[in-house]
């Protein structure tokens, strides 16, 4: 149960680190320009993924429900990761570096969520004993993605990365709000 919850966890979080997002200021360095982008492109990927409310009574259904979910998750940390990909490096020293590594980690998490989702897919769901086996197996992929804190988060670590998505107001706000969005899981 520990793990259903943690993987169910999981799933809030990264979703909630994906509907936060930036705006962008009229002129600004092109680093917190390019920050900018990056948080809009999880706007983007993110604003209408919802994680489904599920009713276990209705084992099938909620196999269902997370199926879809999990695979619309993958799909838009695919978008994330293309966007993303299409703004190229940004423009500061050791930015290829630093964007290389953290699409690394949004591929990983990727293809943790798209395990899950066809791990669960797979599995024979008839009664709540099956679903909880099916969420139990599907779990062990979303472990990996647990600690993820998304792209944002990786270029954060670069310092001057780190000041232009302080710098930009709304990916300052962004911020506020997945720690919010994290709390509720």
């Amino acid at each position: 149960m520990a793990l259903r919850r943690t993987a169910l966890g999981s799933l809030v979080v990264a979703v909630g680190l994906m509907a936060t997002g930036c705006g962008s200021s009229s002129q600004p360095p092109p680093e917190v320009d390019w920050a900018a982008g990056v948080c809009q492109h999880l706007t983007d990927t993110g604003a209408r993924l919802a994680v489904p409310t599920v009713d276990r009574t209705q084992p099938v259904r909620t196999q269902r429900q997370m199926v879809t979910f999990l695979t619309a998750l993958s799909d838009r940390l695919g978008a994330l990761r293309t966007a993303m990909g299409k703004d190229g490096a940004p423009p500061v020293d050791g930015g290829a570096a630093a964007l290389g590594k953290a699409l690394a980690h949004l591929d990983k998490a990727r293809a943790s969520v798209g395990d899950a989702a066809a791990t669960l897919s797979r599995a024979k769901v008839t009664d709540q004993e099956s679903l909880n086996s099916a969420l139990d197996a599907a779990g062990t992929s979303l472990r990996a993605v647990g600690a993820y804190k998304g792209p944002a988060d990786d270029l954060r670590a670069d310092p001057k990365l780190k000041a232009a998505f302080d710098e930009s107001p709304g990916c300052a706000a962004a911020d506020s709000v997945a720690q919010g969005a994290g709390d509720g899981s």
